[in-house]
């Protein structure tokens, strides 16, 4: 009888300890993982950033060019943008435009405009060139590509929706994801892990995949080397930065090849070029995000862009020696 108490004991304390963590996980949990996905891009991107002539992020400037002081245009999409980070004073393109401008190299100073914008691909940043370039009259323009960039794979919302539905609908089908938020927790961290390896495989297939898939890349490139082109007829110098998707900063990233593929591309076509992967490798990534539910760089993940990208630009908008 002995053993009949012990199996009881252990049935108990089974009994115990998944109640325990019922109850801890009915405290944790508080709506789906991909309903909070969507409300935290979806906040980040209807917030009242500042806005300029251009309807960019950034301040006024004035038509005519103070004499001396040089100009960059900086386009790019949400990551350059600053999307998820309200003190526009925090964002890189602001941050390096007042470290270059207290730079006596550069006196009386640098103007660095903003032109990124969220969820753009090339084709717009095109259009911010053409609507920018003849008043702005920019010394510089510097393209900050996102690997997300040469994909059709736009915002997170719209990319989500339909496997939100699906993971949804299969949610109210199941009795336990009903009734144990214990069973919610390990349900959403496993789509959460299907959803990642399904995203990763779709921006592979956009750069690597057959020609039906790779078509936006092809557009980005075109669209790239006619940027390169509409500065070079306007005396206007160019620089390329590779900004690198925020996950698994370690031997395994999954994205290397195709931030290689980029980079390999930039210089090939003369674009002097940055590449970022190296400067987050090795850190933890989830430090530099806006939230757990949003992966666009935070304060402090801009703070480091710029630290890496003050060298670089300032020697593209160093003069040459006479």
């Amino acid at each position: 009888m002995i053993w009949l108490r012990r199996l009881a004991l252990v049935g108990f304390g089974t009994f115990l300890g998944l109640a325990l963590a019922e109850g801890g996980a009915r405290l944790i949990w508080e709506r789906p993982w991909y309903d909070e996905l969507v409300s935290a891009q979806r906040d980040s991107e209807t917030h009242a950033y500042t806005r300029n002539q251009w309807n960019l992020r950034d301040r006024e400037y004035p038509v005519e060019k103070p004499p001396g002081r040089q100009r960059v245009l900086m386009v790019g999409d949400s990551f350059t943008f600053g999307q998820g980070v309200y003190d526009d004073a925090a964002i890189f393109p602001e941050i390096l435009e007042r470290r270059l401008s207290a730079d006596p190299r550069f006196a009386p100073g640098v103007d660095i405009l903003n032109g990124g914008l969220p969820g753009s691909l090339t084709d717009e940043w095109l259009r911010v060139w053409q609507a920018t370039a003849e008043d702005f009259d920019p010394d510089l323009l510097l393209i900050v590509f996102f690997l997300r960039d040469g994909t059709r794979t736009a915002s997170v919302p719209e990319f989500f929706d339909r496997i939100r539905d699906e993971v949804s609908s299969r949610n109210r089908r199941s009795r336990a994801y009903r009734y144990s938020y214990l069973y919610r927790l390990f349900r959403d961290a496993r789509d959460r892990e299907q959803v990642a390896k399904h995203y990763t495989e779709r921006f592979r297939a956009a750069y690597f995949g057959p020609p039906h898939q790779t078509s936006e890349w092809r557009r980005a490139q075109a669209n790239l080397l006619s940027l390169r082109d509409l500065a070079a007829a306007r005396g206007t110098k160019v620089g390329f930065v590779v900004f690198p998707v925020l996950v698994q900063l370690d031997d395994d990233y999954p994205f290397r090849e195709i931030s290689q593929l980029i980079e390999t591309f930039a210089k090939k076509n003369g674009f002097p070029t940055y590449n970022l992967l190296p400067d987050f490798m090795g850190r933890d990534a989830t430090d530099y995000w806006v939230s757990g539910f949003d992966q666009h760089p935070n304060v402090q993940g801009h703070e480091l862009v710029a630290d890496r990208l003050e060298p670089f630009l300032s020697s593209l908008l160093t003069p040459p020696v006479p």
